[in-house]
């Protein structure tokens, strides 16, 4: 299936999911991500901050983990620039002020920049992936553009409430796939 189909259909998906299995779910893919031994040696995570209108993965409940067990990571959140559909990339500090832009997501007012070429892992938001580790996210490219600016080191994690699709259609070279998927039900190790 293409990528415009794939993100219908789990765009659909996601508004179907009550409160309760976006808890349960985030708590799943939490308990999946401890096991990971990835953590272990980075310096610099970036995280999103989870959209509510879009019923994502409960990605604070990461960040109070991730601040407990790795009080030394420097957690990133990235900062969108509407016009150019590029992000910016902050320090979030527990004191990093942040408030909701016109889309409806939470960022960084403001705070310390980080070059992509420091972030050891992304972790980012996803409607679909396949078992390749090819992704379908809401179509806008932030992350496509952002991923090109990482080290080729740099590890891909995404956070999906669904198990993956056998493969999606219409990739193309701009495309970077995924190196590991978390769902609630399994770890996906693709390109590792």
């Amino acid at each position: 299936m293409n990528k415009a189909s794939l993100r219908k259909i789990y765009m659909q998906k996601r508004r179907e999911l009550t409160t309760s299995a976006i808890e349960a779910y985030s708590l799943g893919i939490l308990s999946n991500l401890k096991t990971l031994t990835v953590f272990n040696n980075i310096k610099a995570a970036h995280i999103f901050y989870p959209i509510a209108g879009k019923k994502e993965v409960d990605t604070l409940l990461i960040v109070k983990w991730l601040r407990a067990e790795f009080s030394k990571l420097k957690l990133v959140l990235p900062k969108t620039d509407l016009q150019t559909h590029t992000l910016k990339h902050i320090i979030w500090n527990e004191d990093t002020p942040l408030a909701i832009n016109e889309w409806g997501i939470t960022e960084p007012e403001s705070g310390q920049l980080i070059s992509p070429n420091e972030i050891d892992i992304v972790i980012m938001p996803l409607l679909a992936f396949d078992k390749k580790g090819n992704r379908v996210g809401y179509g806008k490219g932030f992350y496509d553009r952002f991923l090109t600016e990482c080290r080729s080191d740099t590890i891909k994690l995404g956070l999906s409430f669904f198990e993956p699709e056998e493969e999606i259609e219409n990739i193309d070279n701009f495309d970077i796939p995924l190196n590991i998927c978390v769902t609630p039900e399994k770890i996906w190790e693709i390109n590792p």
